[in-house]
């Protein structure tokens, strides 16, 4: 029996590979892509001892050059996708005009992450739009044709909470997750009449494990997603906690 298959663009130790072991285990096999190649093929190494039917690929999702190369690899290896899931993003704090008024921004017991110091450059700002969101256009482009012909398909994109109201650290960041719900809502528009569901996920907290932001829960949410009936598609779906967890912890 052949598998169905879904594609992961982002992988990384926390929601990425969640995601991976989630499809994985449900049936799929999975192609999963990242940017380092010394750690794609450790991950991949590492889900296939777990008995994964799994293949990692390098490749930086802002490249669109680079990523026809690793769609075609994929194609070769599995065949077309049923399931698309852009998880890709340059994620760091950067204010848009202003100095950054923090030198480190870190939310709870995760890692943190060094700000910006000075504004964002215009450079800065496009590149990270790349991989923010064109990246995730590029790839839907890449699959939709082949899901609009069997009248089935599932595309996921990994949005969140900025989407809806910037953090003041986090302006680029913030700006991208916009753009990439605003893409979401068009490809939803465009596709859903093909049997295609289209959503974007909006996490509204920091993923740490053991809490309610655990990868391995916000990863059974895109599960479940997948195999969501018609009637209940949204081109937008929260993954929400708790009430406050959409507070800015760098507002003062």
């Amino acid at each position: 029996m052949t598998r169905p298959v879904a594609i992961v663009i982002g992988m990384g130790p926390g929601l990425g590979r969640a995601l991976v072991r989630a499809f994985a285990a449900d049936g799929f096999a999975v192609a999963f892509v990242g940017r380092r190649a010394d750690a794609i093929a450790a991950y991949e190494q590492g889900l296939r001892k777990q008995g994964y039917e799994v293949t990692g690929f390098a490749g930086d999702a802002g490249d669109t050059a680079a990523m026809d190369g690793v769609h075609q690899q994929i194609r070769a290896r599995y065949g077309e996708a049923e399931v698309l899931i852009y998880n890709a993003a340059l994620i760091e704090p950067a204010r848009f005009v202003t100095p950054s008024a923090i030198e480190m921004a870190r939310y709870g017991a995760a890692d943190g992450w060094a700000a910006h110091g000075e504004p964002a450059s215009v450079d800065y700002v496009i590149n990270a739009f790349r991989t923010n969101v064109a990246g995730a256009h590029h790839a839907a482009r890449t699959v939709a044709p082949a899901m609009i012909r069997r009248g089935h398909g599932t595309i996921l994109l990994t949005g969140g909470v900025l989407a809806f109201d910037p953090w003041i650290e986090w302006g680029v960041t913030s700006m991208g997750k916009a753009a990439l719900r605003s893409l979401g809502h068009s490809l939803a528009k465009e596709l859903s009449g093909a049997g295609v569901h289209v959503t974007t996920v909006a996490i509204h907290g920091t993923m740490e494990a053991g809490t309610p932001y655990d990868p391995d829960l916000v990863a059974q949410a895109y599960l479940a997603l997948q195999g969501q009936s018609r009637d209940s598609w949204s081109a937008d779906f929260h993954f929400k906690a708790e009430e406050q967890s959409g507070v800015d912890p760098d507002a003062h």
